[in-house]
């Protein structure tokens, strides 16, 4: 399980986050410039955006999840 600290380091790095912008542009790209008859092309860029959202999800979660989890603590 990927730590808050860790998650917040990465959402903060900027090489991190042009490289995951950059990626999801070309996916986009993609979809864009596809032709009708490319939907193989269409269907792997849909992938590959589910899965930097996904990936974006889980490193959000990793810090809700610990700030909840203080919230708790600090409460009891």
């Amino acid at each position: 399980m990927i730590r808050k600290s860790q998650a917040e380091l990465l959402l903060k790095n900027d090489t991190f986050t042009t490289v995951f912008d950059i990626i999801r542009q070309e996916q986009v790209d993609k979809f864009l410039h596809s032709g009708k008859d490319d939907v193989a092309v269409r269907e792997d860029a849909h992938t590959m955006m589910r899965v930097l959202k996904e990936f974006d999800r889980v490193l959000k979660r990793a810090i809700t999840d610990e700030n909840m989890k203080d919230k708790r603590e600090n409460k009891g």
